[in-house]
């Protein structure tokens, strides 16, 4: 664990317990911390189990500590569903938000691959407009979703990138999970890994590669060989591309959203 304002702080949520889910059921129903709670459920999510998913929405909008919130606000984006986003009850917690919180779901808000995320993105815009890093977050997110700078530009007010976003959703499957502009699809991430680790290792620089590394190691449970400062070396680039291989034999379907190999 790594400070009390940021748990779990890896490029995912760790290995896949050797517990039962009868056992960590049993400890959930055991303990008493905000803490525990969350990590038995982050258990029970990585065997494939989200029954407890309203669990996880209630301990998000009740708790009052910081660091917990924010595993809880990362935790919720790698496993929500369409249908998840669209009740905003479950963001209840947005309303009495801190800066640091509204970084946090700014910034895991990708992960949702989501585009039901943009309409929560715009309304924290428009609260948050005056303080420049936050907005700077927020318009990060709302690009990588609709890459609106490139066709209304960067200075486009929340309102009109709400315009934009309307257009955007009528021209594409509101039911599929995109990465960027694209149909999710991990292959598509492996590709631009690879592309990033081919550039990096005749100089041995790092791989300066953060989200893809993540994603592909949250949705695949198979953990990628290495993060945003790993110096790629010869050693390294064979560890990935064995990576990229033992990936590409599983049947992933286009557009479709994993948590730890499980379709959601």
């Amino acid at each position: 664990m790594v400070g009390s304002r940021n748990l779990m702080n890896s490029i995912w949520f760790g290995e896949k317990t050797t517990l039962s889910q009868a056992e960590i059921t049993e400890d959930l129903l055991k303990n008493h911390t905000e803490r525990d709670i969350l990590f038995d459920l982050i258990e029970l999510y990585k065997i494939g189990d989200f029954t407890q998913k309203p669990l996880l929405i209630q301990l998000m909008n009740r708790t009052k500590d910081e660091a917990v919130l924010n595993l809880c606000i990362r935790v919720f984006f790698a496993i929500a569903t369409h249908d998840d986003l669209r009740d905003s009850n479950n963001l209840r917690f947005l309303s009495k938000g801190t800066e640091e919180m509204v970084d946090t779901f700014a910034s895991a808000a990708t992960t949702s691959l989501s585009l039901e995320v943009v309409p929560y993105l715009l309304a924290l815009l428009e609260d948050w407009n005056e303080i420049d890093d936050t907005a700077i977050i927020i318009k990060d997110s709302l690009d990588f979703f609709l890459d609106y700078e490139a066709k209304i530009g960067e200075e486009a007010t929340a309102e009109e990138i709400g315009d934009y976003y309307v257009e955007y959703c009528n021209e594409n499957d509101s039911e599929s999970y995109y990465f960027q502009q694209n149909v999710a699809f991990p292959g598509d991430l492996t590709k631009k890994l690879v592309q990033r680790a081919m550039i990096a290792a005749p100089n041995e620089e790092p791989l300066k590669m953060e989200l893809i590394p993540s994603l592909l190691s949250i949705l695949t449970r198979e953990k990628v060989p290495g993060d945003y400062r790993t110096i790629m070396n010869a050693s390294y680039y064979k560890k990935m591309m064995e990576y990229i291989d033992n990936l590409s034999i599983k049947n992933w379907e286009k557009g479709q959203k994993y948590f730890y190999g499980y379709k959601l």
